[in-house]
């Protein structure tokens, strides 16, 4: 089956879906941000207006109104315009404008961290519960990919946008305060500005099909990484460690060539910005020394403003860089969350809906048939008119090749899939819904590769029943024959496991999925062939164990060594995703040409 990435998911949400989600994260709190992003500007502004008056009282005069408007607030108040009441209003304002700066960053840096979060929750909830189905198509990798590297990526660019949002601000009040000096000078530097803008607009633009690039070639070496980790046993044991160390590092190189563009995109746009800023500055004291005739005082101030202005333009240029790496980052975060969105298994306000389904007189699949996504229909299908029941209290065995069908009908059977075609039944009814969480709740499942978390014994088997007393705990060990090796063990119960169970032998990592399946108390237990990877002696042990709870649990079992099968009350050979025959392990194995003395016949050939 082939697996699809996140990028075959729409996208292109845009800047303007971007900053759609960052205002609905909470549209007030955001007001509020500008509005102290907005007092802060204006307080620069005001810084701006002081330096006129600061140079009139130095001796350095000015032909703007701005003295004479900065002298009628002083006089307001009742304060000589001296020297150092200048200076003292200066000092207090830059510090009224510092603190206000201040509380803004932390405002801007909590929002921007409940965005980001807000975003990441969302996408944990959109892909846990979203259809196993279609999280079947996409590769693990990827979805790491989305939730680490585009995440982080995102985080930044919200900082940006937020930090461009001040950016204008300051621009808009120092340039309020400029008009009052001289308006053509003003004029002069807002053309300068938006020059300056156009011409490295469309590196700005590069930089975002750069990062389009990047995350692919990101998403490249995650995939490499988790895949070489993996198969790290097999690596060293086949002397392939070699050719993933190469293919590592020609993805890096091909990553690292892309950042290296992205930098120097940023780069040239500094350069340009600078040169272009510097002529733009000689001319414009050419012109207004030559032609204008502006007054000293003024043209120092605007000559500052100028290039404060400037300044904030640059760092405008960079956050919009930073703005569309993250473009294609927030893309690709909200395309693999519609996509698990849409796939949603039940919606929200059903989910609590979802009430325990018990198992009633049984399970059955009427004419089922199923398909995974990405073949087409009636072509390769996993099961094609599959029939067959277990009733409650028996013990039933799938049996059948490679590539037979069996994994899918337990999961169908699990309420794990729907099919594509035909009716799954628990208790009389269709198991379709929030019925099929309903039905999780009785069902445990004892996969062929146990998966065990990086934590304690305890935890690892609460994870199934977190409300299990410690003695229901030992009783499920005893009966998954485990109670022994874990009483032996230094920590016992706290026993950490390692990160999958690594630190413990297969057969006992089998012995405790099987034990954390048992603690669930389920109506029905899957076992995918829990025994595979025991000894004998503890193989029968968990045989019996399992004979002494058939009178209260129903068992099916994907039975990859016959010697299970011989011990269920039916037997289901599937082959090619259809039933091939069904009965009891003595009718089918006396049949001379039957499918089953065939399996029976490969595997005595394949043991001898």
């Amino acid at each position: 089956m082939p697996a699809a990435t996140v990028t075959d998911a729409p996208r292109r949400a845009g800047l303007r879906g971007f900053l759609g989600a960052l205002i609905a994260t909470g549209p007030w709190r955001l007001a509020w941000v500008i509005a102290v992003q907005v007092a802060a500007g204006l307080g620069q502004a005001a810084g701006v207006l002081l330096l006129v008056p600061l140079l009139a009282a130095v001796g350095v005069r000015s032909s703007s109104g701005v003295a004479r408007f900065v002298h009628g607030a002083f006089q307001s108040a009742g304060v000589r315009p001296t020297l150092a009441a200048v200076l003292a209003a200066y000092v207090a304002v830059t510090a009224l404008t510092a603190g206000l700066s201040a509380y803004q960053s932390v405002l801007a840096t909590r929002y921007r961290l409940e965005f980001v979060d807000r975003l990441r929750v969302r996408l944990y909830d959109a892909i846990a519960h979203a259809q196993w189905r279609h999280l079947l198509t996409i590769r693990q990798s990827d979805i790491l990919a989305v939730l680490s590297t585009n995440v982080s990526w995102v985080g930044l660019g919200t900082l940006a946008a937020l930090q461009l949002l001040v950016a204008v601000i300051v621009v808009g009040a120092q340039l309020a305060a400029s008009i009052r000096i001289s308006p053509v000078l003003t004029g002069l530097a807002v053309l300068a500005g938006i020059g300056l803008i156009a011409l490295v607009w469309p590196l700005v633009r590069r930089s975002r099909r750069l990062a389009r690039e990047l995350i692919d070639q990101n998403r490249g070496v995650l995939g490499l990484t988790t895949g070489f980790l993996d198969a790290l046993k097999l690596t060293k044991a086949y002397g392939r460690e070699d050719d993933h160390v190469e293919s590592f590092s020609q993805a890096i190189t091909a990553a690292r060539g892309s950042q290296i563009g992205f930098a120097r995109a940023s780069a040239i746009a500094t350069a340009v910005q600078m040169t272009l800023t510097a002529a733009m500055l000689a001319a414009v004291v050419e012109l207004s020394q030559r032609r204008l005739h502006v007054a000293l005082g003024s043209l120092i101030v605007v000559v500052f403003v100028f290039t404060r202005v400037v300044s904030q333009l640059a760092s405008v240029q960079s956050q919009l860089q930073q703005v569309a790496q993250a473009l294609p980052a927030f893309d690709e975060i909200r395309g693999l969350i519609d996509s698990c969105e849409r796939a949603r298994e039940v919606t929200p306000e059903r989910r609590p809906l979802a009430r325990r389904v018990g198992i009633g007189e049984g399970v059955a699949l009427a004419d089922v048939h199923f398909h995974y996504p990405g073949r087409v229909p009636g072509e390769n299908q996993a099961l094609s008119g599959v029939s067959f029941e277990i009733p409650r209290g028996s013990m039933v065995a799938l049996a059948g090749p490679s590539g037979a069908g069996k994994t899918t009908a337990a999961d169908l059977i699990a309420g794990l899939l729907e099919p594509t075609a035909g009716t799954v039944l628990v208790a009389g009814r269709p198991l379709t819904g929030e019925r099929m969480l309903g039905w999780r709740a009785s069902v445990a499942l004892v996969p062929q590769d146990p998966f065990l978390f990086h934590d304690t014994i305890a935890a690892n088997l609460a994870w199934g029943r977190p409300d299990a007393t410690e003695a229901e705990v030992w009783q499920a060990l005893e009966a998954a024959a485990a109670a022994a090796f874990v009483e032996q063990l230094p920590a016992g119960l706290q026993t950490v496991v390692g990160d999958r169970g690594l630190r413990l032998s297969g057969g006992e990592r089998q012995r405790l999925a099987l034990a954390r399946a048992l603690l669930r108390g389920p109506d029905l237990l899957i076992l995918d062939e829990a025994t595979s990877s025991l000894d004998t002696e503890n193989e029968l042990a968990i045989r019996s164990a399992l004979q002494r709870l058939r009178d209260r649990t129903t068992m099916l079992v994907i039975a990859h060594r016959l010697s299970t099968a011989s011990e269920a009350d039916q037997v289901i050979v599937l082959d090619r995703g259809r039933v091939a025959e069904a009965g009891t392990w003595d009718e089918l194995s006396q049949l001379p040409t039957g499918r089953l003395q065939a399996l029976i016949e490969a595997g005595a050939a394949a043991s001898s």
